[in-house]
């Protein structure tokens, strides 16, 4: 749903859109989002602040029976408005569900009373139990005081607490280093990179990620030389480390995640786990089907999950197209919808175009259209500005722009000019960068 709310920072009203509802089944999307910490933000249009939003939510995964009733302390309902929200919400998941789903559960919701207990029951059903989130507290603490300290108590520290520091603690490192980068902080960027590099010789767990580097660093030059990737190169890179089945596994499953193993490659190590086998070398045999089966079985699951989030926008599109009023549909979506649902938009009007199904591919391209609008109204002004500018297609047009939008040229534009400028030149857009360059100069030369 929609609510206006103020901008703590300018004090401008805004409209933002709230997900009281989270219903795995219906949305699996939701879930993500609210796990990336990115369900119920709210972005001010006007100066850019963003904020998590204070709200009661009911949470439904009904492949895990789980339902749950979370009100923050802080909004003040009393015991009335609290059975009538609990009464109505839990009303609206049962409704939505055909009878033959309607379980006991549902009729005994849990009723949480913080948001840390809330996201551990979460967390649970992926698989996180409390010991792995406290043990990624203490990580993390021990992290910042890595950072924090000079060479001599990281010495004590990296020997004292050597069994905190797995990959995970490596993730962890890598978006502190990512952040460094983004906000061109040199100092830290550099501070960063020695300690990682320090973790990675003094520990066993950096040990093994060098290892798995160099490992994919191979494949990869030797998939440049060979054109591309082919099944046989993998089997033949793989079985290159069947004696070390801890770098073997990981290679492998970080290739599954990636998507990049064929069907012909599982059968290539089947047939080789065959040979082994006849051969009477057990052992090796064994530990490629240990591997091969948990790749099998990651690759699986993305693309059940893949398959699951495909579906939910293909719900939403049919959603919005069986509307009467298409916008506050699509308002009332908006943060649901993502890559994948303009994936499927754009098939779904390529395949209306093909059967010259004219009816429908007008709908569609309005309600792309109605989406395109609909995000643009919610980018900074800065980004606005930036964008008018870059589809400018003279020198006097963007002056003129720069003219009438004279309260926006200030150092803010300049960063997203630069952090634009960072984006282009990674994605090779050399034209375009150019383009922003021009941009730039003209923007300083007014600053």
């Amino acid at each position: 749903m929609q609510t206006q709310i103020t901008c703590p920072r300018c004090q401008s009203p805004m409209i933002a859109n709230i997900h009281q509802v989270i219903d795995v089944g219906q949305q699996p999307e939701l879930k993500q989002q609210l796990l990336s910490g990115q369900l119920n933000v709210a972005i001010c249009p006007s100066c850019g602040a963003a904020g998590q939003l204070s709200t009661p939510i009911v949470y439904h995964d009904p492949q895990h029976e789980l339902f749950m009733l979370y009100v923050p302390t802080e909004i003040n309902m009393n015991q009335m408005e609290r059975e009538q929200w609990i009464g109505r919400l839990t009303r609206q998941v049962v409704d939505n569900l055909p009878p033959e789903q309607r379980k006991g559960y549902l009729f005994q919701p849990q009723q949480i009373i913080n948001m840390e207990t809330f996201m551990e029951k979460v967390l649970e059903t992926e698989g996180v139990t409390k010991e792995m989130i406290e043990r990624q507290k203490k990580q993390s603490q021990l992290l910042q005081t890595l950072i924090r300290a000079d060479r001599d108590v990281q010495e004590h520290l990296i020997r004292e607490r050597a069994s905190e520091i797995d990959a995970t603690f490596f993730a962890m490192l890598q978006q502190y280093l990512d952040q460094a980068g983004q906000m061109q902080d040199d100092k830290q960027l550099v501070h960063l990179t020695n300690l990682r590099a320090r973790l990675m010789t003094e520990t066993a767990a950096g040990r093994r990620l060098e290892k798995q580097q160099i490992a994919m660093k191979k494949l990869s030059v030797a998939a440049q030389k060979q054109g591309g990737l082919t099944p046989k190169l993998l089997r033949d890179h793989v079985l290159s480390y069947e004696e070390d089945e801890e770098l073997m596994r990981s290679l492998v499953v970080s290739l599954a995640a990636q998507g990049a193993l064929p069907y012909e490659f599982f059968q290539m190590i089947t047939d080789m786990i065959d040979e082994k086998q006849q051969a009477g070398d057990q052992v090796v045999a064994d530990r490629l089907a240990r591997v091969r089966d948990e790749a099998l079985a990651m690759q699986n699951e993305m693309r059940q999950q893949s398959q699951q989030v495909v579906e939910a926008a293909s719900r939403l599109l049919h959603e919005i197209m069986a509307a009467p009023d298409k916008e506050t549909v699509v308002a009332q979506h908006i943060e649901a919808i993502d890559d994948v649902f303009m994936y499927v938009l754009s098939a779904r009007l390529a395949q209306a175009e093909q059967q010259n199904n004219q009816a429908e591919a007008d709908a569609l391209n309005q309600i792309h259209q109605i989406i395109v609008q609909k995000m643009e109204s919610q980018l900074p002004p800065e980004v606005m500005l930036l964008n008018a500018l870059l589809e400018a297609e003279t020198d006097a047009q963007r002056r003129q722009l720069l003219d009438e939008n004279q309260e926006l040229v200030s150092p803010e534009l300049m960063q997203v000019i630069d952090l634009i400028g960072q984006q282009l030149a990674q994605a090779n857009q050399p034209e375009l960068n150019g383009r922003l360059q021009q941009i730039k100069s003209m923007v300083q030369a007014r600053l």
